[in-house]
């Protein structure tokens, strides 16, 4: 009996696939993705642009608000979120948006990745002299690259209590 599980775990591990290590994602997807993502959704924030915001989600975004326990798709999600810039800016009012980026992880092909961070959110409304920060959330987003360009197809995402300290001390931090 003892040869034979000693064989059968030899056998396991011929043809089981090893464990490997995780794959590091390059410096070049990493810009990649924050010229194609981040500084365009940054720019859709600070111009109160709802065709920028448009453009950097696929047609098909799944949209999952987490705190209101709710999903919107598609066509409807992206005509709320441009309705809701263009409604910002109808009322004379800005908006800040940056980003930190905790973990991005890609497939081997290199066309999916999903990442993970955080948010901080501004904004200036009339009789404030500058932008404010409003609060901070924790996102994933899933990102897909076609024809050459990374675009978000799935966004998910919570209010957070960090600290702008906190927020701050991340290494990766994308803003305006």
């Amino acid at each position: 009996m003892k040869h034979s599980l000693v064989l059968l775990f030899f056998f396991c591990l011929s043809i089981c696939p090893a464990q490997e290590g995780p794959i590091i994602v390059s410096d070049k997807v990493l810009e990649s993705i924050k010229n194609d993502v981040w500084i365009p959704f940054m720019e859709a924030y600070d111009q109160l642009d709802s065709q920028k915001i448009k453009s950097i989600h696929t047609k098909d975004i799944v949209r999952h608000m987490v705190d209101q326990n709710k999903i919107q798709t598609g066509e409807d999600y992206l005509e709320s979120f441009g309705g809701f810039l263009a409604s910002v800016k109808d009322q004379g009012n800005k908006l800040g948006i940056a980003f930190v980026i905790l973990n991005t992880a890609i497939n081997e092909t290199e066309d999916v990745a999903i990442q993970s961070g955080y948010y901080q959110l501004s904004s200036q409304n009339k009789g404030d002299t500058s932008l404010i920060i409003r609060g901070y959330g924790h996102f994933n987003v899933g990102l897909r690259k076609k024809n050459g360009m990374w675009k978000i197809w799935m966004d998910s995402d919570k209010h957070t209590d960090i600290s702008e300290d906190d927020f701050i001390k991340c290494e990766i931090i994308y803003k305006l």
